[in-house]
This record gives C-alpha cells, structure tokens and sequence, in this order.
C-alpha cells in the first residue's frame, strides 16, 4: 500500500451542473427493450469519454419513471438481460418494484420480496466513464454487514472501453438515522452507547478504505484555497453571507500544514444510515464515480469531511436543538477516536452550512434562518476557541 492517492475519488456527494437532454446528445449505441430503447449517448467533445445513459419511450423522449420500474422488473422475473450490458452477479428472480427515485446522476429502483420487504436496489448511472466506479470498487472491497453487499453491475464494453452502466445491492431493513434522531430530540431521548458504535462503524469503514486504497498527505494551503473557492460562489447565491465571510475566510486560511486525504464515503449523512434491529450501523447511499474537477475533489479528502456532512445532517434532524446534537456527535467522535472540535473539522463544517445557506436561500419553502442562527452561534462560542482546539489525527504540521 503506497501513498500515492488517486485525488479523483475524493469527491463530494453534490453533482454540479445540470445534465444534458437526449436532443443534445448523439446516439452511440442502442438495444430495444420492452416498451422502450436503452439508449447511450455522447457529447462529441474532444478528449470526452464519458456516456450518457437513457431509458426513452420508442419516439425519442425520456420514459416515465412508473413505466420504466414495470418493464426492469418483468425482465428480471424472465431472466433477461435488461437492454445493453451484461449483468456480472446475481439478481433474485420474484421482485416487485416498490418505488424508483430519480436524482441528478442516478435512477434508483427499490424491489421488495414475495412479502413486499425491501431488500433489493438497482442503480442505472445517468452518465458513466470508462472503468470501474467509486461505488462498484469501495461496494466491491467492504465485504462487512456495515454496508450495502453489492450483488452484481451491469457492465457493457464499447471500442474497447468498459462501462459500468448500473449496480445491485442489497437494502437496509433497520430504521433511518435521520428520522430516529428527530425522534430522540421529540422525545428526549439519548443513547451514548449508540452514538459510540456508529463512531466505532465509521472508524472501521474509513480504516478498511485506508487499507485497500492508497492515500497521502497534502498540503493544507490547497485545501483551503479550494474552501475559498467554494465561499466566493456561494456569496454569488447568497449575499446575506457576506456579513460572515470574512471570519470565515480567516479560518481558512488559518489551516497550516498538510492535511490526510483518503478514499471516502462522500455523502455521509443520517438520511444515508440506518440502525437494524440487531442495534448495528448500517451505511447506505455510498456516491458513483463523479469525476470533479480535481481543485475541488482534493477539498474532500479528508475523513473529517464526511464528518461535517453527518453533523449537519444531525443539525437539521434535532431542528436546531443544539445541545442534543454536540451530545450525539461528542459519543460518534469518541467512538471514533478523534477529538471534536478541531480547527479542520470546524472548516468542513462551515463550508457545508455556507453551501446550506447558498442552497436553501433560493428556495421559496427553503429556511435560511438556519444556517444564519448557526454562523452567529459558531462565531461568538467556537471562534474564540479555535487557537485552543486540540489536533486532529488527520492534520499535522510540516516536518522540516
């Protein structure tokens, strides 16, 4: 195991841009299914090797989502390869689609059992790269009952390229993180043991990342450029952030050294964890191969990263209840091994509430005084601190 880290899979979980229509595209190659064409498209840039994936109605527009679950599912119970591709593993045969939720850069379709239990999920990809996928890989390596068991991906090569056009795993059957977190806070309910076990699966997660992918050390300097980066378009969308961006900036630019960079989750929020009944972790919703722009990929490298995406998911679950919520990532935290509040995870943290803040405020039914009562919270209570942090783990100075 080396250090030399592969900076392309340290995305963050946020697709930018939208994705293009079919009109846009052209035709690569094409299979009639049931109903419908499985279609790939390209852009026809120079230097672009990436596909985009279609399902469309025999005219030529985009199939109904509904449509789309009936017609995967028939196939599967006949045995039949869905369109383009061939499946590497094994599908159950008696699955009757439950639900298919469309996202920027993935159609996801749930499939329940003969008893109408959820236990089977398919990914298509809506745009796919040659090689392997960050999902197909990390899925491929953690073999534990912590995360999703992939069962199989479909597979298609095309002038001597291979594509990874979907995935199958398998589903949690435990309660959502997120809804039993809001549950504790209505309730006033805490279990530090828990909160000491997830910290444990997240540490087992990260440590089996570590030992099956190479990682490095870089420089903090460019990490906190590219969280500059971020702050400057965020102001863009939100201006009411200008009364907080400078103290924000300073903390940036406050991170010295060079900061541990490693394979991630990328989208580790309560909305993607369940707990079984069996009082275990599971974690879900682990992020494709997003191919970032590499300034940004290298902002997220770190495992504190993933980190500030549980707490502010946490945030919004406990509805701003503060003290619920540093009790529960204080037990995660010691669970985990790392000291809390560090001047690394502190940044994550802000750069998620700016984006929060950037998101939510051009959204009628949106709630930007959130984020905006949390940068005050965090500026007189944190801010004084932060010269008295303890260090984290995964931030060090520079050795001469």
């Amino acid at each position: 195991m080396g250090e030399t880290f592969d900076r392309r899979y340290s995305e963050p979980w946020i697709l930018h841009g939208s994705l293009p229509s079919p009109e846009e595209l052209t035709t690569v190659i094409s299979s009639e299914i049931p109903g419908a064409v499985h279609t790939l498209m390209t852009s026809g840039e120079p230097g672009d090797d990436s596909l985009h994936q279609f399902v469309l109605h025999p005219e030529g527009h985009e199939l109904q989502l509904e449509e789309l679950a009936t017609e995967f599912c028939r196939s599967i119970r006949r045995g039949v390869p869905f369109g383009l591709g061939t499946f590497r593993g094994t599908l159950p045969t008696e699955v009757v689609s439950t639900r298919i939720v469309s996202e920027p850069h993935r159609i996801t379709l749930f499939c329940a059992d003969t008893e109408g239990t959820d236990r089977f999920v398919f990914t298509l990809y809506r745009r796919v790269w040659p090689g392997i996928p960050n999902e197909v890989e990390v899925l491929s390596t953690l073999t534990d009952s912590h995360s999703p068991g992939l069962t199989g991906h479909l597979e298609l090569e095309l002038d001597g390229l291979v594509y990874v056009l979907g995935t199958a795993r398998r589903v949690p059957t435990g309660i959502n993180a997120f809804e039993y977190a809001k549950m504790g806070v209505a309730a006033q309910v805490f279990s530090h043991s828990q909160g000491l076990t997830l910290g444990q699966t997240l540490r087992f997660i990260h440590d089996s990342l570590i030992m099956s992918f190479p990682y490095e050390w870089v420089p903090a300097a460019e990490v906190a450029r590219g969280l500059e980066r971020r702050l400057d378009g965020f102001l863009e969308r939100a201006p009411v952030l200008a009364e907080h961006a400078p103290w924000v900036r300073d903390w940036y630019r406050n991170l010295r050294g060079e900061i541990f960079c490693q394979r991630l989750h990328g989208n580790m929020s309560f909305q993607r964890i369940w707990l079984e009944d069996d009082e275990s972790w599971f974690i879900g919703g682990w992020e494709g191969d997003l191919r970032l722009p590499l300034e940004e990929r290298i902002v997220f490298g770190s495992p504190l990263s993933d980190f500030a995406m549980l707490q502010r998911s946490l945030f919004w679950a406990c509805e701003d209840n503060k003290p619920w919520c540093l009790k529960t990532m204080s037990a995660v935290f010691e669970g985990y091994g790392e000291p809390m509040m560090t001047r690394l995870f502190c940044a994550y943290v802000l750069d998620r509430a700016c984006e929060e803040l950037a998101d939510h405020s051009g959204t009628p039914d949106g709630q930007p005084e959130i984020p905006l009562k949390f940068f005050t919270w965090f500026r007189d209570v944190l801010l004084p601190t932060r010269d008295t942090m303890q260090p984290s783990q995964f931030h060090r100075e520079v050795t001469a």
